[in-house]
């Protein structure tokens, strides 16, 4: 009977090319080959050779001396693929950097990028706020979105009509390049963006499997806690909000998706459609979902941008009563930091909030219930 130690060749030697001739070895079991040629040399030999001696010699000593290297672990320390100052650098950057996470980033980040583009330049948020969008399976890679995504985008008027050989246009949000899928980079995305934002369980747990053993290999650079779902944010309102915000959420029809575990998710309106009619109504239903979701996020991210402005006002109280013109400067110059304070601002709070349901085992997470959702 063999062993199942199989040692590994580093650097396809002739030594291991005659190894790999010899199959097996009733000591130290079956090789694994590294190159192509000496995998066809073992399975070659393995299936003509039911027995095979020891070889003797010097061939028998470099053997077992591989050997006992092999069979004594190395401790390797894995780390990151990033370094602290890549990191330190991320966090004086002072704009928000959001990701827009799907499965083929072909249809719902699209959706959600146009709808965000033109909500935040209603906001005056622009040029606060940098976006970006992914996808967590290659399906789509270096396509351009799905034709029943771009109508339904049009359809809202979150983009102009599109042309496939011009640059689109987001409304109000000036022209955009031509979007091309592209796959999610655990490495960079995690480290490059501000807030990642998931639209169901599945693209969370496709981002999740990689970050979270990031975070247990360095632990004082978490990274998890930027993963959010976008359906957080529906009908988002402030911590202390007003009548008008109370009433404005209470009137608020439920939202047109989510499923029956639960309702954050924003479901894939292509899966199981194969066009038509029926495709075109479901990604119209999910386009106004993210809409929705959308309007929150950006209302979430104008009160942090307007506590950030009233803490600098703050910092510098005497400045409107030195006189008419000193306060004018100093309102002039909070207003110049307005995008460069989001950035930081997203960055702390999304350190305080409450950690994302998914980090609990899926058997022991309760259903969702969104009157008990914490504040953002």
């Amino acid at each position: 009977m063999l062993s199942t130690f199989q040692p590994v060749c580093p650097n396809a030697t002739r030594r291991h090319a005659q190894l790999s001739n010899q199959a097996s070895h009733p000591l130290l079991g079956p090789f694994r080959p590294c190159k192509g040629t000496h995998a066809r040399a073992a399975v070659v030999g393995a299936a003509s050779m039911g027995s095979v001696a020891p070889p003797t010699g010097t061939l028998a000593a470099e053997t077992l001396a591989e050997s006992v290297e092999r069979v004594v672990v190395s401790p390797v320390f894995r780390t990151g693929p990033w370094d602290a100052q890549r990191m330190a650098q991320q966090r004086a950057v002072h704009q928000a950097h959001i990701l827009l996470v799907s499965e083929s980033d072909a249809c719902r980040s699209v959706l959600a990028a146009a709808a965000l583009r033109r909500l935040l330049a209603e906001a005056g948020l622009a040029e606060a706020v940098v976006l970006d969008t992914c996808g967590t399976r290659p399906y789509n890679l270096g396509e351009e979105p799905e034709a029943s995504a771009l109508a339904a985008a049009e359809a809202l008027g979150l983009m102009e009509p599109h042309s496939p050989s011009s640059p689109s246009s987001s409304a109000n949000g000036g022209p955009q390049p031509p979007h091309r899928a592209r796959l999610f980079s655990a490495a960079e995305d995690m480290v490059g963006a501000d807030l990642v934002l998931v639209m169901d369980k599945y693209t969370a747990g496709d981002v999740m499997r990689e970050v979270s053993s990031f975070d247990l290999v360095n632990r004082s650079q978490p990274l998890t806690y930027k993963v959010r779902r976008l359906g957080e944010f529906c009908d988002w309102v402030p911590p202390q909000p007003s009548a008008s915000d109370v009433a404005a959420a209470v009137a608020a029809p439920p939202p047109e998706y989510g499923s029956e575990g639960d309702e954050l998710d924003i479901e894939d309106p292509l899966y199981g459609n194969l066009g038509g009619d029926e495709e075109a109504r479901a990604v119209l239903r999910t386009a106004r979902a993210i809409t929705r979701c959308c309007q929150g996020l950006v209302a979430f991210l104008s009160h942090l941008q307007a506590e950030q402005q009233q803490q600098l006002l703050q910092a510098q109280p005497s400045a409107g009563s030195v006189g008419s013109k000193e306060g004018a400067v100093q309102e002039g110059a909070v207003a110049a930091t307005e995008g460069g304070a989001l950035g930081p601002a997203l960055r702390a709070h999304l350190l305080g909030m409450a950690p994302a349901a998914w980090l609990a085992p899926p058997m022991l997470s309760p259903r969702v219930d969104r009157e008990q959702l914490p504040a953002f």
